[in-house]
């Protein structure tokens, strides 16, 4: 790509969100991340963005931004028969009066589907989670004070402390954009914080992933694998990616894919 180009794409991507990396430029460009560095020095050199530490920022940030990553919407479309099968075997580890969270994500959405006959206390970041909970169900459902992101239909606060520095549960459910031998791995750094804000509050954390999120990547990690205790997944898993969940201590469930 000419420079001329990357410098136009550059300026699109910090124009859409408060900060952008070096990694994700590199991502997006195809590009080294000392090109993207270079870019970044001269746009900055010509007052067009202005160079921070990992990246680069707005001259005049937008006011309203949307997550890194797919929207909610586009997510929904993808794997969703493999993905009601494993929030099904995640409801079957729990029972009545038990006190949950349950992160945003469209994995862990479906598992409202198969809640509603269980009386339970439950914390959640999403949006869809909580309207279905609360229309179709016996849980008692809270959520955090924050903003709405309509594309990831997720609830996230901008304070460090919230509702969820004062709760426990009995077990945290997560899902995830990839997951490899370095962790479980996010795109966006307020869903990192979200979810690192509840990774200690609960007696067992559950991740729940199909198959295709061993391919991904990003440099965001949430945690370590050594702090799931579950990781649910489908059978389309490769040997390597079970070998690396095993290896950590994780106790692993696979799924087959529901028959329509």
């Amino acid at each position: 790509m000419h420079e001329i180009e990357r410098h136009r794409v550059i300026l699109s991507e910090v124009e859409s969100r408060p900060i952008v990396t070096v990694t994700h430029l590199a991502d997006v460009l195809g590009a080294s991340e000392a090109t993207v560095r270079r870019d970044i020095a001269s746009l900055d050199q010509e007052g067009r963005l202005r160079r921070v530490r990992g990246g680069a920022e707005a001259i005049n940030p937008p006011s309203d931004v949307s997550l890194l990553g797919r929207p909610y919407s586009v997510s929904q479309t993808i794997n969703m028969d493999v993905k009601r099968s494993i929030a099904k075997a995640a409801v079957e580890l729990l029972s009545d009066n038990m006190s949950i969270m349950i992160s945003g994500g469209t994995t862990t959405a479906a598992m409202s589907e198969y809640m509603r006959s269980l009386k339970l206390q439950v914390l959640t970041n999403s949006f869809s989670i909580a309207d279905q909970l609360i229309k179709k169900s016996k849980c008692s459902v809270t959520v955090p004070s924050g903003k709405i992101h309509r594309e990831q239909n997720i609830i996230l606060s901008p304070f460090p402390s919230d509702i969820s520095n004062h709760t426990y549960a009995d077990i945290l459910f997560i899902g995830a954009y990839g997951v490899n031998s370095h962790g479980v791995m996010e795109t966006d750094p307020q869903i990192v914080q979200a979810v690192m804000k509840l990774i200690n509050r609960a007696d067992q954390r559950v991740l729940l992933v199909d198959s295709s999120k061993f391919q991904n990547r990003s440099s965001m990690v949430i945690c370590p694998l050594s702090q799931i205790d579950i990781v649910i997944t489908d059978d389309g898993i490769d040997n390597k990616s079970k070998e690396v969940i095993q290896s950590a201590g994780c106790r692993l469930i696979i799924v087959e894919k529901q028959k329509q």
